[in-house]
């Protein structure tokens, strides 16, 4: 009888793990959403710096080649990562604080992506290689 209830709870917690470790790949899969081989560079200006978990999310305003307002959405990593890798903090980036962004471009072509570097006044910060 315990042999069946220890066999039952080890399948139990074994298909937990199965199920939480699927959707975490999910989660972090960055190669699904953004196109990992192509990076683009743009020029604009904050218009929000979302420092939340689990990514922090950076709003800027660029102008297209036809001098229209776009508006570009861009994530990273989480809070601690950024503390600890990047020296980077909450006040790291304001709005209306001019900026120079790469990032892999999402493959629907939404004006989204996911940063590699960022340069404001003077300082250059690279986060992502790939």
């Amino acid at each position: 009888m315990f042999m069946g209830r220890k066999l039952i709870g080890i399948t139990a917690l074994f298909l937990g793990l199965q199920v939480t470790a699927g959707t975490a790949l999910a989660h972090h899969g960055s190669r699904a959403y953004y196109n990992m081989d192509k990076q683009v560079t743009l020029t604009g200006t904050v218009t929000n710096f979302e420092w939340q978990n689990p990514h922090v999310y950076v709003l800027f305003d660029v102008n297209d080649s036809q001098g229209h307002e776009v508006h570009w959405g861009a994530e990273t990593y989480s809070p601690s990562v950024l503390e600890r890798n990047n020296g980077w903090n909450r006040s790291t980036l304001k709005p209306g604080q001019p900026i120079t962004i790469t990032v892999w471009p999402a493959k629907t072509g939404a004006p989204r992506g996911y940063i590699s570097k960022v340069v404001t006044a003077g300082k250059t910060y690279v986060l992502a290689t790939h």
